[in-house]
């Protein structure tokens, strides 16, 4: 599994549509992913989340099908803190 930051916008005029329909996409996201936490813009026009799945294109094109009034990007990341699984492996490689 892969943590991805994924950014989300949309016009802020839409947010109540948006939220609504990211409540709704988010009881039925694809197989095997999972939120781990999520920020929303506190001008109301986008969001950082971050997902662990598998498959970052498919969760991307989900949530893009699902909510056509959002744009979304996903962006592969290593957990830096607290510590996590993958900053560990990152160390060990850059130690040799």
């Amino acid at each position: 599994m892969t943590l991805c930051l994924v950014t989300h916008s949309w016009k802020s005029e839409q947010y109540k549509l948006v939220a609504r329909k990211v409540i709704e996409a988010l009881q039925n996201l694809p197989k095997g992913t999972t939120i781990v936490n999520s920020h929303v813009d506190a001008r109301l026009n986008g969001a950082w989340c971050v997902y662990e799945t598998a498959n970052p294109d498919e969760l991307v094109k989900y949530l893009m099908n699902s909510v056509p009034e959002m744009t979304s990007q996903a962006i592969p990341v290593i957990q830096f803190f607290p510590p996590g699984p993958d900053l560990y492996k990152m160390m060990h490689i850059m130690s040799q």
